[in-house]
This record gives structure tokens, C-alpha cells and sequence, in this order.
């Protein structure tokens, strides 16, 4: 590319899971939620005026941020930054506090938009396997860099660090440790407080997943107000809109919602873990809305996942080492993994 940063050159960029046009398609490949969002949120979205339309949205997003301080037990705004969705506040995070030539680190498997904002940025990405069944091994404990990225629900296994682990880490860490707590509303405890006790955690937070709002792009992070002052520098003018800000500040007063889903979710996890296992699947045991299905029979799994897409079943598969062997799928609706397990049973059978 003859007007291209010679930095990008060799950058390929993240992927996002297919998106189909088809309503018909049994869409488990992108962890989304299956049931709608809080009707609170639909009625603050049609009672937005178009005066406030014409006007340019709060830049800070000030209400929004201090709604999430007082849900999540913090004292103020000051200790919260929003964006457009988690994937912005990852931006944020090493557009903020990395600098060309740095090193990242992470874990291996995760979530590959971090290496791609590395890439982008001119640092260098320093992954860490993790062990045999899906937990930190110890060699994580001794990294050295510039910021630490742990999905907690680790993704795609759905597995759950210990948060002892955790604090280990980020005590050990001399760099910023982001805690993505994605998938966790689905999980058993979380890392929330974290910030108020170590000066270099970060926990970032997504309304993409739980609170089914995954077409707004809502995302969060939580830092000591020194960091969020670093956020506010380097995110954009008006990162989140109007529509977006009354939307998210309305489902935050009705997590009762969020949390009947959860149970809802996490009983149709189990089905589906159960279901995997009976056919032969390796099942970890899963805190995330979503499980890891590892496959070593026939057909193989890619032929799983190919002949699952032209029954318009759509499930995630990722050709690399450790998962070329497995799929990630979404926990639906219990029609959605019927249908699924049903399909599965009959392309095993052959």
C-alpha cells in the first residue's frame, strides 16, 4: 500500500464472528444474549427527544458513569471511564498507558484483539500458555511488560481464575493488570473491587453480553481516578451518543432484569455441558455464557463446524494450536441447544 504506515503492513486485523442476514439462522457463534433487554431500556430509547438529538451528547458521559459507581460500589464518576463498547476500552488501555516498542502480555489461548492492538500500536505481544486445564501456570506469575491482559471468565475455555490468582498477579505485575471481566455476570464471583486495593488494576466491564445490548456498544472500565484521567485524554471527542448514554443509564436501574437472565442462562449452560458430554465432547466447566466443546472423534471437528453452518447452525471455530481440536459455542435458548445437540447426535452418527 503506497500511502500505508509501514506499521500496519504486516497487520491483518481482528475478526469479528460471521453475522448473518438469515433470522433464520441459530446464531451461537458470538456470545450473544438470547432474550431481549430491560424494557426500561426500550422506553428510554423512544423517549429520547429530538432536541437531544440535535445537540451533541454529554463528552464525559457524566450520569452513565456516576450510575455505575454507585451500582458497583464506588465513590464517584472519577472512578469510571465508559465507551464505545469493551473493545474501545481495550483501546483506551494501550493507547493510554503503552508506548511503541512495549510488551504486552496475555495468555494463551485469549482473546486475539489484544495481540491486534499491539500490532497496531508498535508493541510487542508476549502470550503465556496456559496449563492443562485451563488455569495461570506459574510462569505468568514472573512476566514482565508494560500491561497484562487476564479475561476473567477466561476466553474461549470459560474457565474462572482463582481470584487469590489474581491478586497474585497483580501484585507481581510492574505494569497495568486489565482484569476483562467480559462474561462475568455468568460467573460465580468477580474482580470488581480490585481497583480500590491495587493502584494498577483495571477492571473493564461489557453491556454486550448480560445485559443484551450487544447493538449500543457499551463498555466500561474501573481505575484509581489517576487512570481514568488518562482515559479521558486519549478517547474520543463524543465516544458514545446520546441514544447509547440514556440506554445504558436506564438498564443499570433494572438489574433485576440482567439477573433473571443470568439464571435463565447459566440452567441452559448446564443442559448444554451435559448434552456436549454425552456425545463424547470434553466439556471445561464453564463461568461464561458460552462453553468450550473439544472434539477428538470423526468427523473432525472442522467438519462439524462446516456441516453445522449448512444446516444454518453458526458456532465458532478457531484454526489454531489447542483449538483446532474444539468449538466455541454460545449458550441460546433451550429450543436453540435442543436443535444443536439434535444436529450434533446426527453428524456423529453419520
Amino acid at each position: 500500500m503506497k500511502y500505508g504506515r509501514r506499521i500496519l503492513a504486516d497487520v491483518e486485523g481482528y475478526t469479528p464472528g460471521e453475522q448473518p442476514d438469515d433470522p433464520s439462522v441459530i446464531k451461537l457463534n458470538t456470545n450473544e444474549n438470547p432474550f431481549p433487554p430491560s424494557p426500561r431500556v426500550i422506553d428510554a430509547i423512544r423517549s429520547v427527544t429530538p432536541d437531544a438529538l440535535r445537540r451533541y451528547p454529554d463528552p464525559v458521559s457524566r450520569r452513565l458513569r456516576k450510575t455505575f459507581a454507585e451500582r458497583y460500589g464506588y465513590p464517584d464518576e472519577n472512578w469510571v471511564i465508559a465507551g464505545n463498547g469493551m473493545d474501545e476500552i481495550l483501546a483506551l488501555t494501550v493507547r493510554s498507558f503503552c508506548d511503541p516498542g512495549d510488551t504486552l502480555v496475555t495468555t494463551y489461548p485469549t482473546y486475539t484483539l489484544y495481540e491486534t492492538l499491539a500490532q497496531l500500536h508498535g508493541a510487542t505481544i508476549s502470550c503465556v500458555e496456559l496449563d492443562a486445564k485451563w488455569q495461570l501456570p506459574e510462569a505468568l506469575f514472573a512476566a514482565q511488560g508494560r500491561i497484562l491482559f487476564l479475561p476473567r471468565p477466561h476466553a474461549p475455555s470459560g474457565s474462572l481464575f482463582p481470584r487469590a490468582e489474581v491478586e497474585r498477579l497483580c501484585d507481581a505485575f510492574p505494569g497495568i493488570v486489565f482484569i476483562d471481566e467480559a462474561y462475568v455476570d455468568f460467573a460465580d464471583d468477580n474482580c470488581i473491587d480490585f481497583p480500590k486495593r491495587f493502584e494498577n488494576a483495571i477492571v473493564g466491564r461489557t453491556f454486550s453480553k448480560s445485559f443484551s445490548l450487544a447493538g449500543l456498544r457499551v463498555g466500561f472500565a474501573v481505575a484509581r481516578p489517576e487512570l481514568i484521567r488518562e482515559f479521558i485524554k486519549t478517547k474520543d471527542s463524543y465516544n458514545l451518543n446520546a441514544v447509547t448514554q440514556a440506554a445504558a443509564t436506564a438498564a443499570l436501574e433494572d438489574l433485576g432484569e440482567v439477573e433473571a437472565h443470568r439464571g435463565t442462562i447459566c440452567a441452559n449452560r448446564a443442559a448444554l455441558t451435559e448434552g456436549l458430554r454425552a456425545l463424547g465432547f470434553t466439556v471445561p466447566d464453564s463461568q461464561s455464557n458460552f462453553v468450550l466443546a473439544e472434539w477428538s472423534g470423526s468427523p473432525s471437528t472442522r467438519t462439524l463446524f462446516e456441516q453445522l453452518r449448512e444446516r444454518r447452525i453458526f458456532v465458532r471455530y478457531f484454526d489454531a494450536p489447542r483449538l483446532d481440536g474444539a468449538m466455541r459455542i454460545t449458550v441460546g435458548s433451550a429450543e436453540e441447544i435442543q436443535a444443536l445437540l439434535s444436529a450434533l447426535r446426527s453428524l456423529i452418527a453419520g
